[in-house]
């Protein structure tokens, strides 16, 4: 099945530093145990990656658009400039201890800082002085990286429902109800109640919209409802009263 700009693939991966052989990533839950970097706060799972969105690692997407092959594992060495740079010596500065305590942190060494909006790792505190790396914990790294592509997405309603669980991991994609009606080429989209009174709704909303149109296309109106029930008292028996909110349609 042919790879091109704008397919939608799911794949499985495991990324070390080539020097060290050190895990830096994986989608994998069974590696992370095994190298003792499991985190529970993540969703282990095939990766969603849009060929030419640009969310992965430039030598990865380069390499799946050109030589991915579907079910087959591939180990790939990615340079620095297509990972996460090169080292950038003018982004080790010097900073004040004065600077730090004034926002609240206490430096120690290998402990990541917020300066001004710029994430940078402390490497040294001598004195008054604090030496701090804002360079990518990964830059000037070779990387060494085992993929395989585990499916091809073709369907339209399947790629919308990997749109919204990428923004919301702790959903299945089954959670989200997705129809299209191709009369009119325009697709209802229903959330599941859980994320109705999340604080970032409104803008996922509007970013899936846009990712709709961008990536597949051909669409014209997205419409959201959210459903909400309540159970009501009728005689001895309860039952569900169900009402639709319908947002105003996105075009």
């Amino acid at each position: 099945m042919a790879i091109s700009k704008n397919s939608f693939i799911l794949i499985d991966y495991v990324i070390r530093i080539k020097d060290t052989n050190e895990l830096v990533d994986t989608t994998i839950e069974e590696v992370a145990k095994k190298e003792n970097r499991y985190d529970v706060e993540k969703t282990y799972e095939p990766l969603l990656v849009i060929v030419g969105e640009n969310r992965v690692i430039r030598g990865l997407e380069e390499h799946i658009e050109n030589f991915g092959e579907v079910d087959k594992e591939l180990t790939i060495e990615i340079p620095p400039e297509k990972a996460y740079g090169s080292r950038d010596p003018s982004k080790v500065r010097i900073v004040s201890i004065r600077e730090l305590v004034k926002n609240n942190i206490v430096p120690e060494v290998g402990k990541t800082v917020d300066i001004g909006g710029q994430i940078g790792i402390v490497k040294a505190v001598t004195g008054g002085r604090v030496l701090v790396d804002f360079n990518h914990p990964l830059a000037g790294k070779t990387l060494i990286c085992s993929y395989r592509i585990v499916k091809v997405v073709e369907d339209d309603v399947e790629k919308i429902k990997l749109l919204l669980h990428r923004r919301y991991r702790k959903i299945p994609t089954e959670r989200f109800n997705v129809s299209i009606n191709t009369n009119d080429n325009s697709i209802t989209i229903e959330l599941p109640r859980e994320i109705h009174l999340d604080r970032d709704i409104q803008i996922v909303k509007a970013l899936v919209a846009e990712e709709i149109y961008r990536y597949i296309g051909k669409y014209t109106t997205i419409t959201y409802i959210e459903r909400y029930s309540r159970l009501i008292e009728t005689g001895s028996k309860q039952e569900a009263v169900e009402k639709h909110i319908e947002a105003a349609p996105t075009t």
